[in-house]
C-alpha cells in the first residue's frame, strides 16, 4: 500500500466540510508552524532530528537491529484537549488570512480536521493516540513535499515511524510529559499536516509556482528548527538517512 500526499484533496472534498485545500496555501507557505512557540515541539523535534543526523553520519543504510521495547508514546486522548487545541488552530488560521478569519475559524472549528488525518494516514498503519505515528506522519510528509515525492511505501513510513518511537523513548523530557501534554504536541502535529499537506496538493494540481514556494518552505523549516536538510536525506526502508 501506498502513501499519498495527493489523498488529502480526497479526503478534503469527500468531507463535504465548507472549507477545501485552497484555503490553507498561507499557512502551509509559513516557515513557522502552528505550534512552533509550544517548547514541546521544538523539543521533540530536536530529539528526533539528533537521532537522524546521527544516523547521516555514519552513512548506515542497513535495518535497525531490533533491540529491547521502546517506551509507549500513546497517550489517552481527551475531547477537552482537542477542543483547546483546535480553538488555537483556529486563532492561528485567522491570523495567517485575516481577510478570511471568520469563515476559516469556523470551518475548522466544524470540520474534522483530525478525522481527516487518521483516514488519510490508516493506510500506513498510524493511528491517532500515539504522539510517534503523529510525528512520523509529519516528518514523511514534510521530506515529500521538500523533495517533490508524491508516494512513499508503508515499510519506509513505518521505518520513520520506528526512528520517532526510539527516540522519544529516549528522551527524559518525553517520559515526563502528561497525557494531555503529549495529546496537545500529537495534534499539532496532525493538524500541521492537514494545512501544509493539503496546501501543497492542491498547488501542485493549480500552480507549479506556488508548490515550488511550498516545497522551498518546507526544507527551509526543517534547516532552521532542526538544522537537517531534507533534500540531503533519503527515504529509506531504513528510515531517513543521510
Amino acid at each position: 500500500m501506498r502513501y499519498r500526499l495527493a489523498a488529502m484533496l480526497a479526503v478534503l472534498s469527500s468531507a463535504g466540510a465548507p472549507v477545501g485545500a485552497q484555503d490553507f496555501p498561507a499557512i502551509g507557505s509559513q516557515y513557522v508552524d502552528f505550534g512552533a512557540s509550544m517548547a514541546s515541539v521544538g523539543q521533540m523535534n530536536n530529539v528526533l532530528g539528533a537521532t537522524v543526523r546521527s544516523r547521516g553520519a555514519d552513512r548506515s543504510t542497513s535495518r535497525p537491529t531490533r533491540t529491547a521495547a521502546v517506551a509507549s508514546t500513546g497517550y489517552r486522548g481527551s475531547p477537552a484537549v482537542s477542543a483547546k487545541v483546535r480553538g488555537q488552530f483556529a486563532d492561528f488560521v485567522a491570523r495567517v488570512d485575516p481577510a478570511n478569519a471568520d469563515r476559516l475559524r469556523k470551518a475548522v472549528q466544524q470540520q474534522d480536521l483530525l478525522g481527516m488525518w487518521e483516514r488519510h494516514v490508516a493506510v500506513d498503519g498510524l493511528r491517532r493516540g500515539d504522539v510517534a505515528d503523529a510525528m512520523a506522519a509529519y516528518w514523511v510528509q514534510n521530506w515529500q513535499i521538500a523533495n517533490k515525492v508524491s508516494f512513499a511505501s508503508r515499510a519506509q513510513v513505518q521505518a520513520v515511524r520506528g526512528q520517532v518511537a526510539r527516540a522519544l523513548g529516549a528522551s527524559p523530557a518525553f517520559a515526563k510529559m502528561a497525557d494531555a501534554d503529549r495529546q496537545a504536541l500529537a495534534e499539532t502535529f496532525m493538524l500541521n499536516f492537514v494545512a501544509q499537506g493539503s496546501a501543497y496538493s492542491d498547488a501542485a494540481r493549480r500552480d507549479a509556482g506556488a508548490a515550488a514556494r511550498l516545497s522551498d518552505a518546507a526544507a527551509a523549516r526543517f534547516r532552521k528548527d532542526m538544522n537537517l536538510d531534507l533534500r540531503r536525506l533519503r527515504l529509506t526502508e531504513a528510515g531517513l538517512v543521510g
